[in-house]
């Protein structure tokens, strides 16, 4: 008997009755064998997959890491607070101390809200034909251009205008106008603009140039220069223009003789100053 890769056989003629000796060879062989599985190949975690375990791994480190600091601080008793240093504020008894009444000149408010008929100048002694009065937006545009100023008017935030005027001097020759227009100047301010416009449309053939007003940071004085023909008379007319707040200041004299810068001056001042 041989052995040939582990399979034993006998040889034919090894048996004493002349049998064929039997065979040891497995069973199922060829194609009657079950395959033989194959290997999976590896392959690597890609980035999403391990990006998401690691999230997942970090939000469950902070989750355990929460809940033993919690298992262990609520484990502590609690810690008093210190006391304060000192009391509360106590009201003391009896009504508080009065305040003054603020005066005008504290509180522009007072101004720019109260009775602007009250601001204007006072006439000077000795004057006539005294008057004094509120001027509508109407009056005011038809006294500029009608129609088109009323617009303009209504436009750039017209809130309220007085006026004042008075006659003076020998045979009352000697008229004074001083106007008062004040503007909202909510959405733009429109009462430097207003100065800058008057100081445009002064009348170079009958007044001198701008002079600056003392005082004031854009304030204008136009004193006379040729005068106006009315009828029989010539008629000298001199401007003067500033402005407080959202109010316009104009004041005109218009004289049978030339109007100085000086009667200009002393006129717009007196007025500012009761601003």
């Amino acid at each position: 008997m041989e052995e040939l890769g582990g399979d034993v056989r006998r040889d034919d003629d090894g048996g004493a009755d002349g049998e064929r000796a039997p065979s040891f060879e497995p069973e199922l062989t060829g194609a009657t064998a079950p395959p033989v599985p194959a290997e999976r190949p590896y392959r690597p975690m890609t980035r999403r997959k391990l990006t998401l375990v690691l999230a997942a791994a970090l939000v469950l480190g902070v989750l355990a890491g929460g809940g033993a600091g919690y298992a262990v601080q609520s484990g502590r008793p609690a810690t008093p607070l210190p006391p304060l240093v000192a009391a509360g504020p106590t009201q003391p008894a009896g009504p508080g101390p009065t305040q003054p009444a603020p005066q005008v000149a504290d509180d522009r408010n007072a101004i720019y809200e109260g009775n602007l008929l009250k601001m204007l100048v006072a006439a000077p002694d000795g004057a006539k034909h005294s008057e004094r009065g509120w001027v509508t937006q109407a009056e005011l545009a038809d006294e500029l251009d009608g129609y088109n100023s009323f617009e303009e008017l209504n436009e750039r935030g017209f809130r309220r205008a007085v006026e004042a005027s008075w006659d003076s001097g020998h045979d009352d020759a000697v008229t004074t106008d001083v106007l008062l227009t004040q503007y909202r100047d909510d959405t733009s301010v429109y009462t430097e603009q207003a100065l800058r416009d008057s100081a445009g449309n002064a009348d170079r053939d009958h007044q001198q140039h701008a002079v600056p007003l003392p005082g004031t940071v854009d304030g204008t004085v136009f004193a006379s220069s040729k005068p106006y023909k009315e009828d029989d008379l010539e008629v000298y007319v001199g401007q003067a223009d500033a402005r407080v707040g959202n109010i316009f200041v104009e004041v005109y004299i218009s004289s049978l003789d030339p109007v100085s810068e000086k009667a200009l001056q002393s006129v717009i001042t007196k007025q500012l100053e009761r601003l």
